[in-house]
């Protein structure tokens, strides 16, 4: 099988071996696969390389043939991309290939894509997915340098293959096409992962205050450990993380007196009345730099019900200026108001949830069989 660089015309041969296949089950480290799976080897581009085990990017696209895909919605399922382009003689050489793929594997939890380039050859994709008997979705991919979503995956070649496990992890990136297969039978036969992935998205980006905008801390804490809340003081009963065993936890950061924060406070404690009997805990936070006092006659003045933490403050700035609580720190909380969404097992599902999105999710946390089986 053969690859051509997009920066150069000539068309070089790879090395192919078989070589024995390991099925490791999910959970366990990812095992690297062998080199002379991948074009070039062990001196494979260090980019493509370096892709491995981490989170898949979205795919950038402007048109589609066939139903569209998004990466996000595939968690459980093993996902291959495919960069390739209608100029590309090996791309259009491995085709075949791909449908055969796909045809072997239907109804069996692989997804298949193939993504254009985007700078040239889109006019004859149409006619070459006719021809060619193309059975998976085409995407364009979107202009920006070499192509974002190119770009994204770090395309140095074409064809590039890319591999995405269960978990939405990049397993393998520039694989050649007679070994894709080889790659795709391993990640199949493990387990669907139980629970979300670190820094993969769980939930459409529409749940979200700034949908795909909002702040990467707030994303990044998604499928870790819930951190610890610290504070100076508790307005009501306190309601520290040793209390939240077993409970699903709406863990929401406000600030008193601002208009949003007072608003969507009002919304949260309507949702505390209907779910605080039903295994849900209700957390507020209170943004630290606000006076405790002034926290006292808020919830007082609104009947507040929700036990609410003053956030601890250390540290000040040498600039004078008041330094942001540590709570707020340790779940990337940069503004307020902020609500956190964390399940029995006491890992954080969502962050940065709009108030009319929480009740649909706390219905979902609610529902999952299950007691707690992580730990703080």
């Amino acid at each position: 099988m053969q690859m051509m660089p997009k920066t150069f015309t000539h068309i070089f041969s790879a090395i192919v071996a078989a070589v024995a296949l390991c099925s490791a089950a999910y959970g366990q480290a990812a095992k690297a696969f062998p080199d002379d799976w991948f074009f070039e080897g062990a001196a494979r581009p260090a980019p493509l390389k370096a892709l491995e085990g981490k989170p898949a990017s979205a795919i950038t696209a402007t048109e589609w043939i066939g139903s569209a895909v998004t990466i996000k919605d595939q968690r459980g399922k093993v996902v291959v991309i495919d960069f390739w382009a209608t100029w590309c003689g090996p791309c259009v050489a491995s085709i075949p290939e791909n449908v055969a793929l796909v045809k072997k594997y239907a109804g069996k939890d692989l997804v298949f894509v193939g993504v254009h380039d985007a700078s040239a050859g889109w006019e004859n994709a149409a006619a070459v997915v006719k021809l060619r008997n193309i059975n998976y979705p085409v995407a364009r991919d979107k202009t920006g340098g070499i192509g974002v979503s190119a770009g994204e995956y770090k395309v140095q070649f074409w064809p590039t293959y890319i591999v995405i496990d269960r978990a939405g992890m990049i397993r393998a990136a520039g694989l050649m096409p007679n070994h894709v297969e080889d790659v795709v039978k391993v990640l199949l036969a493990e387990l669907k992962p139980d629970g979300p992935t670190p820094g993969v998205a769980e939930f459409p980006a529409e749940m979200f205050n700034g949908g795909e905008a909002r702040p990467a801390g707030l994303k990044a804490i998604e499928g870790k450990p819930a951190a610890a809340v610290r504070g100076d003081e508790w307005v009501g009963k306190a309601a520290a993380n040793d209390m939240w065993k077993n409970s699903v936890v709406v863990l929401h950061f406000t600030a008193p007196g601002q208009t949003l924060s007072s608003l969507e406070l009002e919304k949260v404690g309507a949702l505390e009345k209907e779910f605080g009997s039903q295994g849900v805990m209700f957390v507020g936070v209170c943004d630290g730099r606000i006076g405790v006092d002034k926290l006292r006659d808020f919830v007082k003045a609104k009947s507040v019900t929700m036990p609410i933490m003053h956030d601890l403050v250390e540290n000040a700035p040498k600039d004078g200026a008041v330094a942001k609580g540590q709570t707020a720190a340790a779940y990337g909380v940069k503004f307020f108001p902020c609500t956190i969404v964390i399940d029995r097992s006491g890992k954080v599902r969502a962050a940065g949830v709009k108030p009319e999105k929480i009740k649909p999710m706390i219905e979902k946390l609610l529902a999952e069989k299950g007691a707690a089986t992580g730990g703080k």
